[in-house]
């Protein structure tokens, strides 16, 4: 049996959750997936992956064996494609689970151009605003707004954006501009509604060191960050956001900023990985250009009037 063939097969059965997709990205019959499966796990002695008739997840033992085998082939990939020259390094997949908002307005903008100067590297970016599984999906790093999500990942900060109140020109025309937040509550206010509750967002503002969260009475309401700051621009009402999501708008005049003189600082941005993470030349390139981008966003978000 070709252990390290074995090994690529069981990773992408546990990225895919699929026999046959693991297969066909393996140019490999389902039925020969199966078979090498079935002597991989005779060969251990022990059960790796738990089949219904729906999924295959690994079982507890093939977690662990999991993370083993990406650690390794990692590893293994990074030393043969060092070897095989600098430009050669730069190779692979890199598996990337970016905050929705972030995503969108820093990241892909800039991707593309990116990517031509690395043509090696495959971006996988999955956009989710949730907690990341960094085993069952086989993520290489994450990039949230907030701390850890585990005390096992490593965090490397990237900055703390402002929240910003804004409204389009017309709208403030029209409705008058707010000087305190208990103005707000005679305006049209546009609300963000978490997505894993459903709960409306609190509307923070701070002056004199004391923060105050407060829940004033909207329109609508929404569970995208960039829908509400568009709505916000087509003169829908006032939406508080964060800084680098308003900045597009407050360049080119279709957005305003109100009560400037309460902004407060969001949590911080950051990139997750796991501790004992083995980061292949790739994963590291990558990593940096994202969080590069992430910090010059935040710093010119904080020019944008």
């Amino acid at each position: 049996m070709d252990q390290l063939a074995a090994m690529r097969l069981f990773v992408r059965i546990v990225e895919t959750g699929s026999f046959g997709r693991a297969a066909r990205s393996l140019a490999m019959s389902s039925s020969n997936a199966t078979e090498r499966m079935a002597r991989l796990e005779e060969a251990l002695g022990v059960r790796l992956l738990a089949r219904t008739t729906r999924a295959v997840a690994p079982t507890q033992a093939g977690t662990r064996y999991f993370e083993v085998c990406r650690r390794v082939l990692g590893e293994l990939d990074d030393i043969e494609a060092s070897l095989a020259g600098s430009r050669e390094a730069l190779a692979g997949r890199v598996r990337v689970s970016a905050n929705t908002a972030v995503a969108r307005t820093i990241l892909l903008p800039r991707l593309p151009e990116w990517l031509a100067r690395h043509p090696g590297i495959h971006v996988e970016l999955m956009l989710s605003d949730g907690r990341a599984d960094f085993v069952r999906e086989g993520i290489d790093f994450a990039i949230r707004i907030g701390g850890l999500e585990d005390q096992d990942l490593v965090l490397r900060p990237l900055g703390r954006p402002r929240r910003v109140t804004v409204a389009s020109p017309a709208y403030l025309r029209d409705a008058g501009v707010p000087r305190e937040p208990n103005d707000l509550a005679a305006h049209r206010l546009i609300d963000f509604l978490l997505p894993q509750s459903g709960a409306s967002l609190a509307w923070e503002f701070e002056a004199d060191g004391a923060r105050t969260e407060v829940y004033p009475p909207s329109v609508i309401s929404v569970g995208d960050a960039e829908a509400r700051v568009q709505l916000a621009a087509s003169g829908a009402g006032i939406a508080q956001t964060l800084c680098f999501i308003a900045a597009p708008g407050l360049r080119d005049g279709t957005l305003a900023r109100v009560l400037t003189e309460w902004d407060t600082d969001a949590p911080e941005l950051s990139i997750l990985y796991p501790r004992d993470r083995h980061l292949p030349a790739r994963t590291q390139a990558t990593m940096d250009a994202f969080g590069g981008w992430i910090r010059d966003a935040l710093q010119d978000a904080a020019l944008a009037r």
